[in-house]
């Protein structure tokens, strides 16, 4: 197979698409079936969902099990102005039915590092089936040293992919994003038996921020978003927050949100301003937050309270002396860290930044 030279991109220098934004885009994340032994994957490597993939597995049949859309590509999808269709959770034939089916300039990937296997495939499919298409590959996976070498791809973009996006397509990257209206989670079960679902009764997803300012030595979070210590405010304001929330609580009809911020009570001013909007607009909300110890030592429990955290989740990094004994033991040490394509203008959902948990 041919490997074309892709141009790597995380900074402003990207070329543009000839047809800028009139190209028709395709974003899917790898496709499935998932957790399954075969040349594609691993079912114990990579379980199917995120909370028995990473934060429960230890607990066997009492394993929380939900699944989470991309949000990653759903994000971007909201703040391009071509035309764009998500493909979510494809098997490989759905994948192949879509791209032949529908002429796609730009067909966009996203993926986290351990489905390399399947992003390969999917780059062999389109070359062979949609010659004509300019291929895209973002996520975690871009992040693999020498990921270029390993996969048939036009364009490996590293890092937050909305402003890369826009770029390409010749828009204005600094325009306002446009949040999607995300739902936390969803087909939760426990020991086999699936909760009820009703709407409203799941918590939004607010992302105002990818990486993280912190750059502690044992997260990758701000290294897959230009280094340690790096990130994007997608909403700098508390103000901007809570006209996304107030838009998220009548579309969704919610009253929590579950905030995809890898520190959001590190800056201060934001939550504050936004605990005055709330006040002012009598509005109880709760939210699931991530933070740090330092974080979370700025505000008082009255504060804390009032701005409805009901849920914490803090990293912990194990000294050095754990780290070692550990590797002496030949043990690994761990850190506590935390089918559907919609096409436009149809309404019709039939079944890339950073959230796709499966993909």
């Amino acid at each position: 197979m041919e490997i074309h030279a892709p141009s790597i991109s995380n900074s402003s220098r990207a070329e543009r698409h000839p047809k800028g934004t009139q190209a028709r885009i395709l974003l899917s994340s790898v496709f499935g079936p998932y957790a399954q032994d075969d040349e594609f994957g691993s079912r114990s490597i990579n379980p199917m969902e995120l909370y028995h993939n990473q934060v429960t597995r230890a607990q066997g049949s009492f394993s929380l099990r939900m699944f989470h859309r991309s949000w990653g590509i759903m994000l971007i999808q909201e703040n391009i102005s071509a035309p764009c269709t998500v493909l979510d959770f494809p098997t490989r034939k759905d994948f192949a039915r879509e791209i032949t089916t529908h002429p796609y300039d730009i067909i966009g990937i996203s993926s986290i590092i351990v489905n390399v296997v399947k992003v390969r495939e999917m780059c062999r499919m389109i070359r062979r089936l949609s010659p004509d298409s300019t291929i895209v590959v973002g996520g975690h996976v871009a992040a693999i040293p020498g990921i270029e070498k390993m996969i048939d791809a036009d364009h490996i973009v590293k890092g937050e992919g909305v402003s890369w996006m826009r770029r390409y397509l010749g828009q204005d990257e600094s325009a306002p994003i446009r949040h999607p209206a995300i739902v936390s989670g969803m087909r939760t079960r426990i020991m086999g038996i699936r909760l009820p679902e009703r709407r409203g009764a799941t918590a939004a997803t607010i992302i105002p921020s990818v990486g993280c300012p912190m750059g502690c030595n044992f997260c990758t979070t701000s290294a897959f978003f230009g280094g340690k210590g790096k990130f994007v405010n997608f909403y700098e304001s508390g103000d901007e927050l809570f006209e996304v929330m107030r838009q998220m609580e009548t579309e969704l009809k919610v009253k929590s949100f579950f905030v995809m911020d890898e520190n959001f009570q590190l800056h201060r001013e934001r939550p504050m301003r936004l605990l005055e909007r709330m006040k002012e607009a009598h509005k109880s909300w709760s939210m699931s937050v991530f933070a740090s110890a330092n974080a979370i030592r700025k505000y008082t429990m009255q504060e804390l309270v009032e701005l409805g955290v009901s849920w914490l989740w803090m990293g912990l990094e194990s000294p050095p002396g754990q780290l070692q004994q550990a590797a002496g033991h030949g043990h690994t040490a761990t850190h506590a860290r935390t089918p559907r394509a919609r096409h436009p203008g149809s309404g019709v959902d039939h079944h890339w930044a950073g959230a796709s948990h499966s993909g």
